[in-house]
Protein backbone atom coordinates (compact mmCIF):
# COMPACT_ATOMS: atom_id res chain seq x y z
CA UNK A 1 0.00 0.00 0.00
CA UNK A 2 1.60 3.44 -0.87
CA UNK A 3 2.17 6.17 1.86
CA UNK A 4 1.28 8.76 -0.15
CA UNK A 5 -2.42 9.42 -0.49
CA UNK A 6 -4.08 12.14 0.02
CA UNK A 7 -6.48 13.40 2.93
CA UNK A 8 -9.18 13.09 0.64
CA UNK A 9 -7.61 10.11 -1.49
CA UNK A 10 -7.99 8.23 1.99
CA UNK A 11 -11.28 8.84 3.17
CA UNK A 12 -12.77 8.11 -0.14
CA UNK A 13 -10.99 4.87 0.19
CA UNK A 14 -12.40 4.25 3.71
CA UNK A 15 -15.54 5.01 2.32
CA UNK A 16 -15.44 2.81 -0.18
CA UNK A 17 -14.42 -0.45 2.55
CA UNK A 18 -16.73 0.81 4.74
CA UNK A 19 -19.73 0.72 1.83
CA UNK A 20 -18.51 -2.04 0.29
CA UNK A 21 -20.79 -5.03 1.03
CA UNK A 22 -18.50 -8.12 1.50
CA UNK A 23 -16.52 -8.97 4.67
CA UNK A 24 -14.11 -11.24 2.31
CA UNK A 25 -10.41 -10.13 3.53
CA UNK A 26 -9.01 -10.82 -0.29
CA UNK A 27 -11.86 -8.88 -2.07
CA UNK A 28 -11.21 -5.82 0.94
CA UNK A 29 -7.59 -6.32 0.11
CA UNK A 30 -7.60 -5.42 -3.13
CA UNK A 31 -9.93 -2.38 -2.91
CA UNK A 32 -7.31 -1.17 -0.33
CA UNK A 33 -4.58 -2.04 -2.40
CA UNK A 34 -2.82 -4.44 0.41
CA UNK A 35 -1.04 -7.50 -1.07
CA UNK A 36 -1.89 -10.86 1.23
CA UNK A 37 1.36 -11.89 0.61
CA UNK A 38 3.22 -9.76 2.47
CA UNK A 39 0.98 -7.34 4.68
CA UNK A 40 -0.01 -9.79 7.01
CA UNK A 41 1.87 -11.07 8.56
CA UNK A 42 1.50 -10.56 12.92
CA UNK A 43 -2.08 -9.46 11.79
CA UNK A 44 -5.53 -9.41 13.64
CA UNK A 45 -7.64 -11.47 11.25
CA UNK A 46 -9.75 -13.92 13.61
CA UNK A 47 -12.85 -14.51 12.42
CA UNK A 48 -12.50 -12.88 9.16
CA UNK A 49 -14.06 -14.56 6.18
CA UNK A 50 -11.76 -15.85 3.34
CA UNK A 51 -13.17 -18.61 1.99
CA UNK A 52 -11.99 -19.74 -0.95
CA UNK A 53 -9.68 -16.97 -1.48
CA UNK A 54 -6.53 -17.28 -3.29
CA UNK A 55 -3.19 -16.65 -0.77
CA UNK A 56 -0.48 -18.83 -2.83
CA UNK A 57 2.51 -18.12 -0.88
CA UNK A 58 0.86 -15.38 1.45
CA UNK A 59 2.96 -14.48 4.80
CA UNK A 60 0.74 -15.06 7.95
CA UNK A 61 3.50 -15.13 10.46
CA UNK A 62 2.56 -14.88 13.55
CA UNK A 63 -1.28 -13.72 12.44
CA UNK A 64 -4.31 -14.52 14.59
CA UNK A 65 -6.61 -16.58 11.90
CA UNK A 66 -8.64 -17.80 15.53
CA UNK A 67 -11.93 -18.86 13.90
CA UNK A 68 -11.43 -17.85 10.47
CA UNK A 69 -13.13 -19.11 7.82
CA UNK A 70 -10.59 -20.62 5.34
CA UNK A 71 -13.04 -23.17 3.88
CA UNK A 72 -11.18 -24.39 0.13
CA UNK A 73 -8.40 -21.61 0.29
CA UNK A 74 -5.77 -21.83 -1.61
CA UNK A 75 -2.43 -21.70 0.68
CA UNK A 76 -0.35 -23.66 -1.09
CA UNK A 77 3.36 -22.65 0.04
CA UNK A 78 2.32 -19.94 2.62
CA UNK A 79 4.05 -19.22 5.79
CA UNK A 80 1.80 -19.60 9.28
CA UNK A 81 4.71 -20.35 11.53
CA UNK A 82 3.39 -19.60 14.87
CA UNK A 83 0.06 -18.50 13.62
CA UNK A 84 -2.74 -18.68 15.88
CA UNK A 85 -5.54 -21.04 13.97
CA UNK A 86 -7.77 -22.28 17.04
CA UNK A 87 -11.00 -23.17 15.83
CA UNK A 88 -10.22 -22.31 12.71
CA UNK A 89 -12.56 -23.78 9.42
CA UNK A 90 -10.14 -25.17 7.23
CA UNK A 91 -11.99 -27.69 5.30
CA UNK A 92 -10.73 -28.89 2.24
CA UNK A 93 -8.23 -26.20 1.77
CA UNK A 94 -4.72 -26.12 0.49
CA UNK A 95 -1.46 -25.93 2.43
CA UNK A 96 0.77 -27.91 0.10
CA UNK A 97 3.84 -27.30 0.87
CA UNK A 98 2.93 -24.63 3.90
CA UNK A 99 5.35 -23.81 6.64
CA UNK A 100 2.55 -23.75 9.88
CA UNK A 101 5.84 -25.25 12.32
CA UNK A 102 4.40 -24.46 15.85
CA UNK A 103 1.17 -23.05 14.97
CA UNK A 104 -1.85 -23.72 17.35
CA UNK A 105 -4.17 -25.37 15.61
CA UNK A 106 -6.20 -26.52 18.15
CA UNK A 107 -9.77 -27.67 17.93
CA UNK A 108 -9.63 -26.23 14.10
CA UNK A 109 -11.77 -27.88 11.35
CA UNK A 110 -8.97 -29.88 8.99
CA UNK A 111 -11.53 -32.38 7.22
CA UNK A 112 -10.01 -33.20 3.71
CA UNK A 113 -7.38 -30.59 3.78
CA UNK A 114 -4.56 -30.89 2.03
CA UNK A 115 -0.88 -30.89 3.91
CA UNK A 116 0.65 -33.04 1.20
CA UNK A 117 4.92 -31.67 2.06
CA UNK A 118 3.48 -28.99 4.59
CA UNK A 119 5.82 -28.09 7.35
CA UNK A 120 3.48 -29.22 10.89
CA UNK A 121 6.68 -29.84 13.18
CA UNK A 122 5.83 -28.59 16.46
CA UNK A 123 2.12 -28.13 15.82
CA UNK A 124 -0.73 -27.88 18.04
CA UNK A 125 -3.06 -30.23 16.24
CA UNK A 126 -4.77 -31.59 19.47
CA UNK A 127 -8.72 -32.64 19.24
CA UNK A 128 -8.67 -31.02 15.39
CA UNK A 129 -10.60 -32.31 12.95
CA UNK A 130 -8.59 -34.25 10.25
CA UNK A 131 -11.07 -36.77 8.56
CA UNK A 132 -9.50 -37.79 5.42
CA UNK A 133 -6.81 -34.86 5.31
CA UNK A 134 -3.91 -35.73 3.03
CA UNK A 135 -0.85 -35.61 5.12
CA UNK A 136 1.58 -37.28 2.82
CA UNK A 137 5.03 -36.80 3.42
CA UNK A 138 4.57 -33.70 5.82
CA UNK A 139 6.78 -32.95 8.91
CA UNK A 140 4.95 -33.80 11.63
CA UNK A 141 7.80 -34.70 13.91
CA UNK A 142 6.83 -33.23 17.74
CA UNK A 143 3.17 -32.57 16.94
CA UNK A 144 0.82 -32.43 19.69
CA UNK A 145 -2.16 -34.45 17.83
CA UNK A 146 -3.59 -35.60 21.04
CA UNK A 147 -7.25 -36.76 20.88
CA UNK A 148 -7.40 -35.38 17.29
CA UNK A 149 -9.76 -37.45 14.72
CA UNK A 150 -7.45 -38.51 11.64
CA UNK A 151 -9.80 -41.34 10.40
CA UNK A 152 -9.33 -42.41 6.97
CA UNK A 153 -6.30 -40.16 6.76
CA UNK A 154 -3.48 -40.44 4.43
CA UNK A 155 -0.18 -39.97 6.42
CA UNK A 156 1.86 -42.31 4.32
CA UNK A 157 6.06 -40.98 4.29
CA UNK A 158 4.84 -38.59 6.77
CA UNK A 159 7.58 -37.84 9.71
CA UNK A 160 5.82 -38.23 12.97
CA UNK A 161 9.00 -38.90 15.32
CA UNK A 162 8.60 -38.01 19.16
CA UNK A 163 4.91 -37.08 17.96
CA UNK A 164 2.13 -36.81 20.88
CA UNK A 165 -0.55 -38.86 19.25
CA UNK A 166 -2.27 -40.30 22.36
CA UNK A 167 -5.47 -41.58 21.71
CA UNK A 168 -5.82 -40.41 18.49
CA UNK A 169 -8.36 -41.38 15.97
CA UNK A 170 -6.62 -43.28 12.97
CA UNK A 171 -9.12 -45.93 12.22
CA UNK A 172 -8.73 -46.42 8.75
CA UNK A 173 -5.90 -44.59 7.84
CA UNK A 174 -2.89 -44.74 5.77
CA UNK A 175 0.36 -44.88 7.83
CA UNK A 176 2.75 -46.82 5.12
CA UNK A 177 6.13 -46.28 5.70
CA UNK A 178 5.64 -43.33 8.01
CA UNK A 179 8.38 -42.51 10.45
CA UNK A 180 6.91 -42.98 13.99
CA UNK A 181 9.72 -43.38 15.90
CA UNK A 182 9.42 -42.60 20.03
CA UNK A 183 5.71 -41.69 19.15
CA UNK A 184 3.71 -41.58 22.03
CA UNK A 185 0.20 -43.27 20.98
CA UNK A 186 -1.28 -44.84 23.63
CA UNK A 187 -5.30 -45.57 23.66
CA UNK A 188 -5.19 -44.59 19.94
CA UNK A 189 -7.86 -46.20 17.45
CA UNK A 190 -5.78 -47.39 14.60
CA UNK A 191 -8.59 -50.14 14.01
CA UNK A 192 -8.31 -51.26 10.00
CA UNK A 193 -4.94 -48.83 9.57
CA UNK A 194 -2.20 -49.52 6.53
CA UNK A 195 0.81 -49.33 8.38
CA UNK A 196 2.70 -51.64 6.09
CA UNK A 197 6.40 -50.75 6.06
CA UNK A 198 5.63 -47.93 8.84
CA UNK A 199 9.24 -47.11 11.66
CA UNK A 200 7.74 -47.60 15.15
CA UNK A 201 11.12 -47.96 16.99
CA UNK A 202 10.30 -47.47 20.40
CA UNK A 203 7.02 -46.12 19.92
CA UNK A 204 4.33 -46.34 22.48
CA UNK A 205 1.26 -47.94 21.83
CA UNK A 206 0.11 -48.89 24.75
CA UNK A 207 -3.57 -50.01 25.23
CA UNK A 208 -4.10 -49.25 21.36
CA UNK A 209 -6.65 -50.40 19.18
CA UNK A 210 -4.95 -52.20 15.97
CA UNK A 211 -7.53 -55.03 15.58
CA UNK A 212 -7.76 -56.02 11.57
CA UNK A 213 -4.29 -53.50 11.32
CA UNK A 214 -1.87 -54.42 8.46
CA UNK A 215 1.72 -54.09 9.77
CA UNK A 216 3.48 -56.10 6.98
CA UNK A 217 7.14 -55.35 7.31
CA UNK A 218 6.73 -52.76 9.75
CA UNK A 219 9.49 -52.28 12.57
CA UNK A 220 8.39 -52.13 16.11
CA UNK A 221 11.65 -53.06 17.74
CA UNK A 222 11.49 -52.00 21.32
CA UNK A 223 8.03 -50.82 21.18
CA UNK A 224 5.30 -50.83 24.29
CA UNK A 225 2.49 -52.87 23.09
CA UNK A 226 1.35 -54.02 26.49
CA UNK A 227 -2.44 -54.63 27.04
CA UNK A 228 -2.71 -53.28 23.03
CA UNK A 229 -5.80 -55.51 21.03
CA UNK A 230 -4.06 -56.95 17.90
CA UNK A 231 -6.61 -59.27 17.20
CA UNK A 232 -6.12 -60.25 13.58
CA UNK A 233 -3.81 -57.89 13.06
CA UNK A 234 -1.44 -58.86 9.93
CA UNK A 235 2.64 -58.71 11.06
CA UNK A 236 4.36 -60.40 8.51
CA UNK A 237 7.93 -60.55 8.73
CA UNK A 238 7.50 -57.23 10.76
CA UNK A 239 10.24 -56.80 13.26
CA UNK A 240 9.15 -56.72 16.99
CA UNK A 241 12.36 -58.03 18.97
CA UNK A 242 12.28 -56.87 22.27
CA UNK A 243 9.80 -55.45 22.41
CA UNK A 244 6.47 -54.87 25.30
CA UNK A 245 3.68 -57.37 24.60
CA UNK A 246 2.75 -58.33 27.88
CA UNK A 247 -1.09 -59.33 28.15
CA UNK A 248 -1.55 -57.82 24.37
CA UNK A 249 -4.41 -59.70 22.38
CA UNK A 250 -2.82 -61.25 19.12
CA UNK A 251 -5.97 -63.71 18.97
CA UNK A 252 -5.66 -64.91 15.47
CA UNK A 253 -2.78 -62.76 14.71
CA UNK A 254 -0.45 -63.53 11.33
CA UNK A 255 2.96 -63.40 12.27
CA UNK A 256 4.46 -65.44 9.65
CA UNK A 257 7.95 -64.84 9.60
CA UNK A 258 7.65 -62.23 12.40
CA UNK A 259 10.95 -61.46 14.50
CA UNK A 260 9.75 -61.76 18.06
CA UNK A 261 13.41 -62.20 19.33
CA UNK A 262 13.60 -60.80 23.36
CA UNK A 263 9.88 -60.06 23.04
CA UNK A 264 8.14 -60.11 26.35
CA UNK A 265 4.59 -61.54 25.91
CA UNK A 266 4.06 -62.72 29.28
CA UNK A 267 0.17 -63.47 29.63
CA UNK A 268 -0.91 -62.55 25.89
CA UNK A 269 -3.05 -63.92 24.33
CA UNK A 270 -1.72 -65.78 21.11
CA UNK A 271 -4.38 -68.23 20.85
CA UNK A 272 -5.48 -69.40 16.89
CA UNK A 273 -1.80 -67.21 15.97
CA UNK A 274 -0.27 -68.31 13.23
CA UNK A 275 3.35 -68.12 14.38
CA UNK A 276 5.11 -70.60 11.92
CA UNK A 277 8.55 -69.62 10.94
CA UNK A 278 8.89 -66.69 13.88
CA UNK A 279 11.80 -66.02 15.75
CA UNK A 280 10.87 -66.34 19.44
CA UNK A 281 14.47 -66.99 20.67
CA UNK A 282 14.62 -65.73 24.07
CA UNK A 283 11.22 -64.52 24.33
CA UNK A 284 9.45 -64.80 26.77
CA UNK A 285 5.77 -66.33 26.91
CA UNK A 286 5.17 -67.02 30.45
CA UNK A 287 1.36 -67.58 30.87
CA UNK A 288 0.46 -66.90 27.28
CA UNK A 289 -2.48 -68.41 25.60
CA UNK A 290 -1.47 -70.11 22.53
CA UNK A 291 -4.24 -72.22 22.14
CA UNK A 292 -4.70 -73.69 18.20
CA UNK A 293 -1.24 -71.09 17.97
CA UNK A 294 0.38 -72.57 14.69
CA UNK A 295 3.85 -72.57 16.17
CA UNK A 296 5.00 -74.89 13.15
CA UNK A 297 9.13 -74.51 12.37
CA UNK A 298 9.19 -71.42 14.49
CA UNK A 299 12.77 -70.56 16.55
CA UNK A 300 11.97 -71.34 20.45
CA UNK A 301 15.11 -71.66 21.29
CA UNK A 302 16.16 -70.21 24.68
CA UNK A 303 12.23 -68.98 25.13
CA UNK A 304 10.68 -69.28 28.50
CA UNK A 305 6.84 -71.12 27.98
CA UNK A 306 6.39 -71.56 31.94
CA UNK A 307 2.46 -71.50 32.37
CA UNK A 308 1.70 -71.41 28.78
CA UNK A 309 -1.53 -73.09 27.62
CA UNK A 310 -0.24 -75.43 25.09
CA UNK A 311 -3.61 -77.26 23.74
CA UNK A 312 -3.64 -77.81 20.61
CA UNK A 313 -0.71 -76.16 19.69
CA UNK A 314 1.35 -77.40 16.90
CA UNK A 315 5.06 -77.13 17.56
CA UNK A 316 6.19 -79.66 14.15
CA UNK A 317 9.59 -78.91 13.48
CA UNK A 318 10.01 -76.25 16.00
CA UNK A 319 13.28 -75.49 17.58
CA UNK A 320 12.72 -75.49 21.22
CA UNK A 321 16.83 -76.23 21.72
CA UNK A 322 17.02 -74.58 25.52
CA UNK A 323 13.72 -73.35 26.07
CA UNK A 324 12.13 -73.32 29.03
CA UNK A 325 8.64 -75.52 30.07
CA UNK A 326 6.55 -75.54 32.91
CA UNK A 327 3.29 -76.35 34.31
CA UNK A 328 1.81 -76.46 30.99
CA UNK A 329 -1.69 -77.40 30.00
CA UNK A 330 -1.79 -78.95 26.47
CA UNK A 331 1.12 -81.12 27.07
CA UNK A 332 0.76 -85.12 26.53
CA UNK A 333 3.65 -86.95 27.95
CA UNK A 334 4.45 -88.45 24.59
CA UNK A 335 4.70 -84.66 23.48
CA UNK A 336 6.90 -83.69 26.13
CA UNK A 337 9.45 -86.87 25.63
CA UNK A 338 10.09 -85.62 21.84
CA UNK A 339 10.41 -81.96 23.05
CA UNK A 340 13.30 -83.44 25.60
CA UNK A 341 14.77 -84.90 23.01
CA UNK A 342 14.96 -81.72 20.82
CA UNK A 343 16.78 -79.83 23.58
CA UNK A 344 13.62 -78.74 25.73
CA UNK A 345 13.99 -78.04 29.47
CA UNK A 346 11.13 -78.99 31.49
CA UNK A 347 10.81 -77.88 35.18
CA UNK A 348 12.19 -80.96 37.26
CA UNK A 349 12.60 -82.74 34.25
CA UNK A 350 16.36 -83.14 34.53
CA UNK A 351 16.25 -86.65 35.49
CA UNK A 352 13.75 -87.53 32.38
CA UNK A 353 15.70 -85.96 30.17
CA UNK A 354 18.89 -87.75 31.03
CA UNK A 355 16.75 -90.77 30.29
CA UNK A 356 15.43 -90.26 27.16
CA UNK A 357 18.96 -88.92 25.73
CA UNK A 358 20.62 -92.47 27.56
CA UNK A 359 22.05 -95.05 24.97
CA UNK A 360 19.80 -97.99 24.61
Amino acid sequence: MTDDKSPLDLHSLIQHILETETDNLEQLAAIAGLNLAEDFAEADLSHTDLTEANLIEADFRGSNLRGANLRAANLRGADLRGADLRGAHLESASLRGANLRGANLRGADLKSTEFNSANLSDTNLSEAQLCCADLSRSDLRGADIRDANLQGAILSEAKLRGANMGRVNLSNANLKGASLIRAYLGGADLRGADIDGADLREADLSEAKLSSATLRGANLKAANLSLADLSGVNLIRATLSSADLMRANLRDADLIRTNLSSADLRGADLSLADLSLANLCLANLGSANLIRANLSIAELSGANLSDANLSEADLRGANVENAQFARNLGISAQTKCVLLRRGAIFEDSTSDRSEVLAPH
